[in-house]
């Protein structure tokens, strides 16, 4: 994987390899860090990548909401994801980015420590959820892939922002 990159291009196919993904059943992910453990997500589920911008906090949302910015005129709230997992913050650093997603139909922002690479997957080496994962983190994943030394936890982000503390948000009913 690549680390020192500025640019990520999301592009969930390459025309000239159609045939040859088709008979190998791959997938492409988005291999990303929060702490120090190494996650991944389809990349259909992510828009683009960006640097982390300046935020405005907004005042009595959860700890998990980062804050807004404006996003090419639009306002984008930015979600941080070591909440949801319990993975300690490493504050703020050159590598930080966030994830632009829309599987929801509206436009919002993921915070993550570090986008590393997209990678093609090969659908049957992705792995089940390991049975002592816990919590949210066991609602969250769609597996784990063996990616060279490292293992990658596979995440589905709708099922993360379907999350029942995000639920209570729109409903207005923060933590």
């Amino acid at each position: 994987m690549t680390e020192d990159t500025e640019k990520i291009y999301i592009e969930p196919e390459d025309e000239g390899d159609f045939e040859e993904k088709e008979a190998k059943k791959t997938f492409r992910v988005l291999a990303f860090s929060l702490g120090d453990e190494v996650y991944c997500a389809d990349v259909r589920q992510a828009k683009e990548v960006i640097k982390m911008p300046e935020t405005t906090r907004v005042p009595n949302v959860p700890s998990f909401i980062v804050g807004v910015t404006n996003f090419r005129g639009n306002i984008l709230s930015i979600i941080d994801l070591h909440y949801f997992f319990g993975v300690e913050k490493k504050g703020k650093t050159k590598d930080a980015r966030v994830i632009v997603t829309d599987v929801l139909k509206e436009q919002v922002g993921l915070k993550v420590d570090q986008v590393k690479d997209t990678l093609e997957i090969e659908e049957n080496r992705v792995q089940d959820p390991l049975p002592t994962l816990k919590g949210k983190l066991a609602d969250f994943t769609r597996g784990q892939i063996q990616f060279g030394r490292e293992i990658l936890i596979y995440l589905d982000l709708e099922k993360i922002l379907r999350s029942e503390e995000i639920r209570n948000l729109r409903k207005g009913q923060a933590e």
